[in-house]
């Protein structure tokens, strides 16, 4: 019996060692709410869930990430603002958003004629769009910034007419958004903006000659092979769009080194997930589309340089009155010359 207490002893001792070192104590688990500004079930919102899942992963549980969807928690187009007040740590938006508050924001996420994604990346990763991206957010004092997500190219436009010449743009009536809307405006078209819940029921009503919304299997999912006849590409009015994360300044804070490093590299794991598995999934959502017998049409390449001229005319005027959107317009052409000659050279012509 005695020996039996003196083990017991000794096991008592032992753990109690064990609790007093150092370090040993478990580390207490950061909680973040993160909104975003995507309807549930989208490949975007699939982003930002994906974000929250790595960060979580990563950290082993120290930091603890809830991804909640648009409306849940704050509005669509709150979830920035939301973050500066520290309502929620994290949101997971894009960029263009901020173009009513920040002129230059849709450079940072989507403009016609814009690059693809691997030059896109490539100028924010190693050139100068990271240095760019955090100047254009300095007046928000947030605590970090950062890419989380890329998008290839999206749909032009699901149509109930043919879209052949120039002259088909005039008196279309057409859903889009942004920099792209004023360009088809000069074009003749009617341009109106609706939510993407209320654009197959448009589209079906003849309330809409035509309309966007974004990546082919995006649109499958909102099933508008149903209501339109055509669907018109390429995306030259987003070639490529950006998402990303900001995080409330004393939420930032509070994180260890290595939970920045962890939020950082998460963001990035992200943004390459998102651009392959939307890959994926568009192959399979344009077969699906031909299977049903949709009209894919490639619009003309004369149209395209036509469209692309406006394009630029207009990112010329807004350069004219803004001197930060004049520096990063310049910056992106600069790389995209250099860019230009590099793939001439290095892209075989073997097919």
């Amino acid at each position: 019996m005695k020996a039996v207490k003196r083990v017991c002893l000794g096991l008592a001792i032992m753990l109690g060692i064990s609790f007093s070192i150092p370090g040993t104590a478990p580390a207490k688990t950061i909680k973040w709410k993160m909104a975003s500004s995507w309807p549930k079930g989208t490949m975007v919102q699939w982003a930002a869930d994906e974000f929250a899942r790595t960060v979580n992963a990563m950290s082993g549980g120290r930091l603890e990430i809830k991804s909640y969807a648009a409306g849940v928690l704050v509005g669509a187009l709150e979830v920035t603002d939301s973050v500066r007040m520290g309502t929620i740590d994290v949101a997971h938006c894009s960029p263009g958003y901020q173009m009513g508050k920040l002129p230059a924001a849709p450079l940072f996420a989507y403009i016609p004629f814009g690059m693809d994604a691997v030059p896109y990346m490539t100028w924010f990763y190693d050139n100068d769009g990271m240095e760019l991206y955090k100047e254009l957010y300095k007046s928000y004092d947030l605590g970090f910034v950062a890419p989380c997500g890329v998008l290839p190219t999206e749909d032009l436009a699901w149509s109930n007419k043919p879209i052949k010449t120039m002259d088909d743009f005039k008196g279309l009536k057409f859903r889009t958004s942004g920099y792209w809307g004023e360009v088809l405006s000069r074009a003749g078209a009617s341009v109106m903006m609706l939510p993407a819940g209320e654009i197959y029921e448009a589209l079906q009503r003849n309330i809409l000659d035509a309309g966007e919304f974004s990546i082919p299997s995006m649109d499958k999912d909102l099933s508008f092979n149903e209501t339109a006849k055509y669907l018109l590409v390429p995306g030259i009015h987003q070639i490529s769009t950006i998402t990303d994360i900001t995080i409330n300044k004393r939420s930032w804070a509070k994180l260890p080194d290595d939970l920045k490093e962890i939020v950082k590299v998460a963001a990035q794991s992200v943004t390459m997930r998102m651009l392959t598995h939307c890959i994926n999934e568009d192959i399979k959502a344009l077969a699906f589309f031909k299977e049903k017998g949709v009209q894919i049409e490639y619009l003309s390449p004369e149209i395209q340089k036509e469209l692309a001229k406006e394009a630029d005319k207009l990112l010329d005027e807004k350069a004219a009155k803004d001197p930060f959107f004049d520096k990063v317009l310049k910056s992106q052409r600069d790389f995209r010359a250099g860019y230009a000659n590099y793939k001439k050279l290095m892209t075989p012509a073997y097919q």
